[in-house]
């Protein structure tokens, strides 16, 4: 629980809250009886300017298990969300430069005068690229941090948007040499996809405490479907006739090129200067630290994230093959290609409140392995009726109904499921644990569309009359009838749900390990400040030297923080819980929460 307490501390001077050392001791303390520390025999102050990022501290967390010891405490800091809508816009962004294509691609194969079959190499460079350099991203990742990885991710991204569109710019005029140069810039863009598709769950166990880490995945890892119903807008929006395919290029340039500054202006540093929470602390410690090796060692012999990566990578594979094939899954039943963009749109927005209801849910509660297999077991029902609607003719509101179930369901369990897959496999670096599911995901993908494609069988004879793949003027799709394929489908997806569902248990590893650090630092013993004139004498100096906005913050104990026993202060009178509060909780708020 978070108890806040407003800024106060600004407008005065040092002289007018502070007298001597004695009384500022007095102040903080009696600050955190106020929030209902009253019962700790000890708390840790710093009356120096320790942190370089002073005005960016947005509060304290306070480690309530501290008790006859010093108190641990972290801090978390505005600039987290900077560096969150920042990795948010770079995902949308490039998620938007890999599928904008697909919408409009028999206008672009017009302009390029090319068949689908090879445009549709625009989309697929983003699945095969990603596939090797999910080793390169997180080797870098864990090699160099996270601002590297962002900043290369960014700086792909950006250079891969401008290569395609100089490829339409009209500087050449060989329709030949503009369509390899644009696809050299989507084979640029798609090695981006492996840096930015990946941190989710870095930035969030970097940037964030434990009771927001789950809301951090589920914004971040939602960005990448939020950015496919960009292009899925504008597309079509843009792109009316196959000489506007020029503009649609511009377009997202201009997006990628606004990523790449605010991601400049925005991302600093790979992590704050004091962590948000003991698990973050504790993954700091390269000395420690295993090296990428061992980590993909310790990864791949854990048994529930093998579960986890068969049963969220199959989750992934088929949103992937419903993103690709619904068009011609539905129009030999004789719904039309805006209907099947309209499912696909209800499926990932409904996705969007499903991850905040469960993200919620989980920072809540903390049960990672209920909620997972709940959501799974109930997009696994979703999909099934989904499926048999795709082989009915005339139900568009069920199947938009169960689609968007799906995705409410599916979609929005997948960032639970990273969580999940961190905790499993902790100490692991959180990109390898979140890489591998998602290049599990694209292959899976890969699968599922062959076999739809494979075990399609001739039209049935009763729905010739009704179907639309033929009439389109905007697609070249023979119908067929997809009844085997699906059924393949639904019983893939049965199998890696039950197998979840039965077998999935782990112990959460990160939230253990962190109430662990959080006990074994409370149980460290703390040296009382004497009532010496030296001590007295030091104290006050350090006070007299700061400057006038500043006031004394409460941080974590680094062993040189002054130490206080708050039974009987420096002058020998205990504080009154009836006082005011001190001005002395300064930073706009401070924060209380159970680590």
């Amino acid at each position: 629980m978070m108890q806040r307490i407003p800024n106060t501390a600004n407008t005065a001077a040092p002289s007018a809250w502070v007298n001597s050392a004695e009384e500022t001791l007095e102040s903080v303390t009696k600050c955190y009886e106020l929030l209902g520390m009253a019962e700790a025999n000890g708390i840790s102050v710093s009356l120096t300017e320790e942190l370089t990022e002073k005005d960016d501290v947005e509060g304290v967390i306070v480690n309530p298990e501290a008790q006859g010891a010093s108190t641990k405490t972290f801090q978390v800091y505005r600039r987290r969300w900077a560096v969150l809508l920042t990795v948010t816009l770079l995902n949308i962004s490039n998620a938007a430069i890999w599928i904008c294509i697909s919408p409009v691609a028999t206008r672009v194969a017009e302009y390029y005068e090319k068949d689908l079959t090879e445009i549709n190499w625009f989309s697929l460079v983003f699945l095969f690229i990603s596939i090797p350099f999910c080793f390169v991203s997180t080797f870098s990742v864990n090699s160099l941090g996270l601002k590297p990885a962002i900043h290369i991710g960014a700086g792909l991204n950006c250079l891969g948007a401008v290569v395609r569109a100089l490829g339409t710019s009209g500087i050449f005029s060989d329709l030949n040499t503009q369509f390899a140069i644009s696809l050299t810039g989507q084979v640029i863009a798609a090695m981006a996809q492996s840096f930015l598709l990946f941190i989710p769950t870095k930035v969030s166990q970097l940037w964030f405490p434990d009771n927001a880490r789950a809301v951090s995945t589920t914004i971040l890892s939602l960005s990448n479907p939020l950015g496919i119903v960009v292009a899925m807008v504008v597309s079509p929006l843009t792109v009316n006739e196959k000489k506007d395919f020029p503009l649609l290029n511009w377009i997202f340039m201009g997006v990628a090129v606004v990523a790449e500054v605010i991601t400049i202006i925005c991302v600093t540093r790979s992590k704050p200067p004091t962590p948000p929470s003991a698990s973050a602390e504790e993954g700091n410690d390269q000395q420690t630290k295993a090296s990428y090796l061992s980590q993909l060692k310790d990864a791949f012999t854990c048994v529930p994230y093998w579960l986890l990566l068969l049963a969220l990578g199959c989750g992934v594979g088929l949103f992937s093959a419903l993103a690709t094939v619904t068009q011609q899954i539905l129009c030999p039943l004789g719904y039309s290609d805006d209907f099947g963009g309209l499912a696909n749109a209800t499926m990932i927005l409904c996705g969007f409140v499903g991850s905040a209801v469960t993200g919620i849910m989980v920072d809540k509660t903390k049960q990672f392995t209920p909620i997972t297999k709940l959501s799974y077991g109930a997009a696994a029902v979703m999909a099934i009726v989904m499926l048999e609607l795709f082989l009915v003719p005339h139900q568009p509101a069920l199947i938009a109904t169960f689609t968007g179930l799906f995705g409410f369901f599916g979609i929005g369990a997948y960032p639970i499921g990273l969580e999940l897959a961190v905790e499993a496999t902790y100490p692991v670096d959180q990109t390898i644990s979140t890489a591998f599911i998602f290049m599990s995901g694209q292959l899976q993908g890969v699968v599922i569309i062959a076999l739809i494609g494979l075990l399609a069988k001739p039209q049935k004879a009763k729905y010739v009359d009704i179907q639309v793949c033929s009439k389109s003027d905007i697609s070249e799709i023979e119908p067929k009838d997809y009844t085997v394929s699906l059924l393949v489908v639904m019983s893939l997806l049965v199998l890696m749900v039950a197998l979840t569902i039965l077998f999935m248990e782990t112990p959460y590893k990160r939230l253990e390990a962190e109430r662990a650090a959080m006990k074994r630092k409370a149980s460290e013993g703390s040296r009382p400040i004497s009532p010496s004139s030296s001590s007295s004498s030091s104290s006050s100096s350090s006070l007299e030297g700061m400057e006038e906005e500043e006031a004394p913050t409460v941080i974590r104990d680094d062993g040189g923080s002054l130490k206080i026993n708050h039974s009987k202060l420096a002058n020998g009178r205990s504080p009154s819980l009836e006082e005011k509060e001190p001005e002395i909780c300064k930073n706009g708020i401070v924060e209380e929460s159970k680590l």
